[in-house]
């Protein structure tokens, strides 16, 4: 299975936390950590004070690729934006 989407997301220690955008299954926070889920990899989950940015890899995408995951990325980027704000 090739991943069209990536989030990655930079870390204030200089590492990296990358998720296929495929399956996505939820996202949120709890207490002060940030958490995203999907299918394959499972759930990663981020202290927010260590997020020091965040992109989306775009490899090539059609439209329908990932119009499942379109809630869960959108609210992934929202808590992201809204915190680095």
């Amino acid at each position: 299975m090739v991943n069209l989407l990536d989030l990655i997301i930079f870390l204030k220690d200089g590492t990296q936390h990358e998720i296929p955008i495929v399956k996505l299954k939820e996202c949120g926070t709890i207490e002060n950590n940030f958490f995203i889920e999907n299918k394959k990899e499972g759930r990663i989950e981020i202290p927010l004070d260590n997020v020091k940015g965040f992109k989306i890899y775009r490899k090539w995408v059609t439209e329908a690729a990932y119009e499942n995951d379109r809630p869960v990325l959108y609210a992934a980027v929202g808590i992201l934006s809204k915190h680095l704000t």
